[in-house]
């Protein structure tokens, strides 16, 4: 009798998960046990008892109502594989990644947006449609900006503090600069390096502080130096000529950046004020006080009387014809730019006929711009103030280049007051 059930229970149980039920059944898999499949489509661990019914066990579950979910919740979704690229030649990808990174590099040297980069690439792949490398770069936007701020910058400030180990001694500037209510510091630093360019201006930080306070600013270029272990070789440092920086014009030591430098990283530190301030203000203030008319004033006001009037323009264009002088648009001045006032000037003199021609002629003007234009001697003083300016733009020009140094600057400032003195003297 046992023997009769234990063969019942067999022939009740044989049905089994075999190679012809895998065939028809392609979205089922072997269980953890011969009669038993596995769901692919179901999430893990949805098993299904074949030992009944064989096939119709398959085909009941194909019908459940979760496994349906399951199948358009699938269908739905992209596979993992899909956002993945495919293995390449390696050489073929070191080619491609070197194209992006002169992509993103060339985008900082021009100051170009990252918002140009979006459409580069597929401008790219549009143009050189039989190149591989094309194909295969993808730089937009977001791409390149990690690529700068993550591989290049990383990577030129380790250049530069690997070239400082070889190097005695440098120099540090920094300037605050406004980006809406932010305030940005870069912090530069110049040396000498006989091995390679000379004269070697680089950025090894830029850092946005919560103001423009005496220990903010020094805190923070010093904090910058000892995490790149440089500190004992800073001996200068640069900056504009603000009491924050330097203690006023009588240098006196105290809550300011020079000495708080001082007094951390080197008691004889040299300080550096701005020179092409310095040369600003000896010419705004000359003027100011040897000329009895206001150059600034009357430049600003003959702009601003044509700048937006196309009527005003036109009839001085006419002017210009009866004189028979080339007529040119007029420039703006700002007070805040060094070498905005010499152009304008020039322009001015340039047009200085039909100017005093078109004034004299009309009957409502500025009182300012009439008695300017009704002295006949306002012509002289005006072409005195652009030879003086021009010597000072001369200077000007050099300071701001990029590979003058400290003593340099100093020989400009001494040569500017050997010709103020000798034009004095004559």
């Amino acid at each position: 009798m046992s023997n009769l059930n234990q063969n019942l229970k067999k022939k009740k149980y044989s049905c089994t998960f075999n190679d012809v039920l895998q065939e028809k059944f392609s979205s089922f898999k072997k269980g953890r046990i011969d009669c038993e499949a596995e769901c692919k489509i179901c999430p893990s661990g949805t098993y299904i008892s074949v030992s009944h019914k064989g096939a119709l066990d398959l085909e009941y579950h194909l019908n459940t109502t979760k496994h349906k979910k399951c199948l358009k919740s699938v269908a739905s979704t992209r596979p993992i594989k899909s956002f993945l690229q495919p293995k390449q030649d390696n050489l073929l990808q070191e080619k491609v990644h070197a194209v992006e990174g002169a992509l993103a590099f060339h985008t900082v040297s021009h100051h170009q947006s990252f918002n140009s980069m979006d459409c580069v690439s597929k401008l790219h792949k549009t143009v050189y449609p039989d190149s591989k490398i094309a194909k295969e770069v993808t730089c937009a936007r977001t791409k390149s900006e990690a690529i700068i701020t993550s591989v290049l910058s990383p990577h030129s400030i380790d250049i530069t503090i690997k070239d400082l180990k070889n190097i005695a001694c440098f120099g540090l500037a920094t300037d605050g600069s406004n980006h809406g209510s932010t305030k940005i510091f870069p912090i530069l630093i110049q040396y000498f390096d006989p091995n390679k360019e000379g004269v070697t201006t680089k950025v090894i930080e830029i850092k946005a502080t919560p103001d423009e306070i005496a220990e903010t600013i020094s805190g923070y270029i010093i904090d910058t130096l000892k995490n790149s272990n440089i500190q004992n070789k800073c001996i200068a440092f640069a900056g504009d000529n603000t009491n924050t920086n330097f203690g006023g014009i009588n240098r006196r030591q105290g809550n300011n950046v020079l000495s708080l430098l001082k007094n951390v990283l080197n008691p004889k530190m040299l300080g550096s004020g701005c020179p092409a301030h310095v040369l600003h203000n000896c010419i705004q203030n000359g003027l100011d006080r040897g000329l009895s008319i206001d150059v600034e004033s009357i430049i600003l006001k003959i702009f601003n009387y044509f700048s937006i009037y196309t009527i005003r323009t036109e009839e001085l264009k006419c002017f210009c014809n009866f004189v028979d002088v080339e007529y040119r648009q007029l420039l703006y001045h700002s007070k805040t730019r060094w070498l905005s006032l010499f152009p304008c000037v020039n322009r001015v003199l340039q047009m200085y006929l039909a100017l005093k021609s078109y004034f004299q002629s009309q009957e409502s003007v500025p009182v300012i711009i009439r008695n300017f234009f009704d002295d006949d001697s306002n012509e002289a003083r005006l072409f005195f103030v652009h030879s003086l300016i021009y010597v000072f733009l001369e200077r000007i020009v050099y300071l701001e280049k990029e590979k003058n140094s400290l003593a340099e600057s100093i020989y400009i400032l001494e040569e500017i007051l050997e010709i103020l003195t000798d034009s004095n003297n004559f």
